[in-house]
């Protein structure tokens, strides 16, 4: 079926009578569709893009929804950051006239580089069991197969219907980011369905994989009646899992302590740039305080630059240390309530943000002043300490080498330094990629050969799959404690340190 991609139309749904057609105009799915109360699609979303747009979406993980890039804008991708406008995201009502489900704001967006896509970070985790995410397919749409498009979208009669309606559609033809389906009367999608899933069931169970971009609309409400195209183009995610992960798992858990009582608190980078402090209540991590805001580009260390908390100026309370991508090094003094504007420490490292290219860079209490230190790893393996001299940091001196396969993290391990043993020094943990957690103890001038401490870790070494380790001292005892940030369920526990070996872990925190 010839398709002009040039020709079809924008599938961003208005929801006000004055804008109908064309590119400028939002997106909606399945015309003429079956309404359907099925509570196995709790997983679909309505979006309403302030008050002049609406689209559908789908929960891919317990606090993100997918849906399209031209939700939000069509002539240009929006924005990473918050939405440009406000956002309000409907999951779990399939009738949208009833109550229950999860109605709440969006905090940010993640554009994908080169499709119609875009992730959305809902303001709370969705902890209800009957509001499960959807997986997405792992194998691409195959010709003829027949997929079932759900959204929230116009149909024939309403212009903006309360209803979650369905639709079969076959699919045409695939390219390598695009899949391009054939409707029919009663299956076509309308304004309002941008962003809506195209399912597969296997086994039983739905799986995501296609998201609604472009279509005809032929027979939607307010279309010309001469147009009867009922074909749509949709947006390929089969292939996306991995984005899709890797976003979800950007946001950062830091122990530090901010308030200086001796505890680590929690530190949480989240995407919309904001820097949330969850006070160590001994128990528990108590709710989370926005302590300093515009930090969305240094989430990931691959944009402006990277952020790390550690106690540079020895007052007890851990400062924000801002690196940027042109290499310097500047340390924000916690202030009680807020870090303050500033104060260059060192220059040079522009190619140590990534942790990809020439090494990376640590902050920890190497020498036990109370003071932190800043730790050089470079990619050829070596580890130099540069000694904190109160306004910049030394030449450095030679700790310890042949940890080149340890800087990303991908390989054969990871580093970390934090005061396991408790005298005042921080020491070297290795986690290797087998699992395990060995402690190098500070012994004044080296680390030594290592202790065994932990096993199993290996799915939480890369910060991509199951979660991330991070130590510190929550007990406030004077010997860091492992962290556990387990990103399906926003989960944070604490395995205390107990001289040999961590604990079974007690859960602090449930991150939203």
């Amino acid at each position: 079926m010839s398709r002009p991609l040039s020709r079809s139309l924008l599938l961003a749904g208005s929801i006000v009578a004055c804008s109908l057609t064309g590119l400028s105009a939002p997106p909606a799915v399945a015309l003429n569709g079956a309404e359907t109360a099925d509570a196995s699609l709790s997983f679909v979303a309505k979006i309403n893009v302030g008050d002049q747009r609406a689209c559908t979406g789908t929960l891919v993980d317990p606090q993100w929804v997918l849906t399209a890039a031209s939700c939000f804008a069509s002539d240009a991708k929006p924005a990473a950051g918050k939405p440009a406008v406000a956002t309000t995201v409907t999951v779990g009502r399939t009738d949208l006239t009833q109550t229950g489900g999860s109605v709440q704001p969006a905090l940010a967006l993640v554009p994908h580089a080169d499709r119609d896509l875009v992730l959305v970070r809902l303001s709370k985790r969705i902890a209800d069991p009957a509001i499960t995410p959807v997986p997405i397919a792992s194998a691409p749409a195959a010709s003829g197969e027949e997929l079932t498009k759900a959204g929230f979208g116009r149909t024939r009669t309403e212009w903006v219907p309360n209803k979650l309606h369905t639709g079969t559609f076959t699919v045409a033809s695939t390219t390598d980011t695009a899949v391009n389906l054939d409707g029919s009367d009663t299956a076509t999608v309308c304004q309002g369905d941008a962003g809506g899933p195209a399912l597969r069931s296997v086994n039983g169970s739905p799986q995501l994989v296609s998201v609604s971009s472009r279509s005809w609309q032929g027979g939607c409400l307010g279309i010309d009646p001469a147009e009867t195209r009922t074909g749509a183009v949709d947006t390929r995610v089969d292939d996306l899992a991995g984005w899709v992960k890797e976003v979800v798992s950007r946001e950062k858990v830091t122990p530090a302590d901010i308030d200086g009582d001796g505890k680590d608190d929690l530190v949480l980078q989240r995407i919309d740039g904001s820097v949330v402090v969850h006070r160590n209540l001994g128990t528990s991590f108590g709710p989370g305080t926005v302590m300093s805001s515009g930090w969305g580009r240094f989430v990931t260390g691959t944009d402006l630059g990277r952020l790390y908390f550690a106690d540079i100026t020895g007052d007890g309370k851990d400062d924000m240390v801002v690196h940027t991508a042109d290499g310097n090094v500047a340390v924000r003094k916690n202030m009680g309530t807020y870090f303050d504007g500033g104060t260059h420490w060192s220059a040079g490292w522009g190619r140590f943000v990534t942790g990809t290219d020439l090494g990376r860079l640590y902050f920890a209490d190497i020498t036990g002043d109370g003071k932190d230190d800043m730790v050089v790893h470079t990619a050829d393996g070596n580890v130099a300490v540069r000694k904190n001299m109160g306004t910049y940091f030394d030449g450095g001196t030679h700790w310890s080498a042949g940890w080149g396969r340890f800087v990303t993290g991908t390989d054969l391990g990871r580093l970390y330094f934090a005061d396991i043993t408790g005298d005042g020094k921080d020491d070297m943990v290795v986690h290797t990629a087998d699992g395990n957690v060995a402690v190098r103890k500070n012994m004044g001038t080296y680390f030594d050969g290592g202790t065994h401490w932990s096993a199993g870790w290996g799915r939480f070494l890369t910060g991509a799959d199951l979660g991330r380790l991070r130590f510190g001292d929550v007990t406030g005892d004077g010997k860091a404690d492992l962290y556990v940030h387990v990103f399906r369920n926003g989960e944070v526990s604490v395995r205390t340190n107990k001289g040999t070996y961590f604990d079974g872990g007690t859960v602090m925190a449930t991150l939203q």
